[in-house]
């Protein structure tokens, strides 16, 4: 399967949305509340899409956005029209709303829960299942499991400035997240206790 999941930071970048459906208003909201600089060509745009920031061209500009464009999305009601656009950002990353499979981008089902975020798809066969598995995780995530993850980064953060060593600090942190005093910590909402502990074992093995 020549594909690979990955998050793609956004800032800055220039997308160019081909439609003004649901689904290329869900994407034109996702990609501009990332920070990219977007624009949409379609019948109409959306009065609340114009609030935040997203800019409305007409038809004929088409083929001149897509030049300017990081990232192409055909989300149109009109097959011809979206071949033409996806033929147009040749070289380009493409998103092809309407054929998943044709482009080289897929926008992937997300979610977030403070700091973990999780992207399912399931490569433009089922938007739907992708929905339900993206809710059955959503409910296995435990705020035990957010208090670790900010654990683990503190901890992190201090092996990394006197151990050098990958595997090592793998090693040690990976312990931690087993180790029982912590787990009773963080299952009582007291992270700055679970920190004091790590801060007393990490000693033990030169950091301070």
């Amino acid at each position: 399967m020549p594909w690979t999941p990955l998050f793609f930071k956004l800032d800055g970048k220039k997308v160019f949305i081909l439609g003004s459906g649901e689904v290329a208003t869900r994407r034109a909201i996702r990609f501009r509340e990332a920070g990219a600089k977007v624009t949409i060509c379609g019948d109409n745009i959306q009065p609340h899409l114009k609030k935040i920031g997203i800019i409305y061209k007409p038809l004929e500009e088409m083929e001149k956005l897509i030049k300017w464009a990081d990232i192409i999305v055909t989300a149109s009601g009109d097959p011809t029209l979206n071949e033409k656009a996806a033929s147009l950002a040749s070289g380009k990353l493409l998103n092809r709303a309407d054929k998943p499979q044709d482009g080289n981008l897929i926008v992937p089902i997300t979610f977030s829960t403070d700091d973990v975020e999780i992207a399912i798809s399931t490569h433009g066969k089922s938007p739907i299942m992708a929905r339900v598995i993206r809710d059955k995780i959503k409910n296995l995530i435990t705020e035990d499991d957010i208090l670790q993850i900010r654990l683990q980064d503190y901890a992190r953060r201090k092996l990394k400035k006197t151990i050098q060593d990958q595997k090592t600090r793998r090693r040690i942190l990976y312990n931690l997240s087993k180790d029982d005093k912590i787990q009773a910590h963080l299952k009582n909402r007291n992270l700055e206790g679970a920190k004091k502990y790590v801060d007393s074992l990490l000693e033990h093995v030169g950091v301070s």
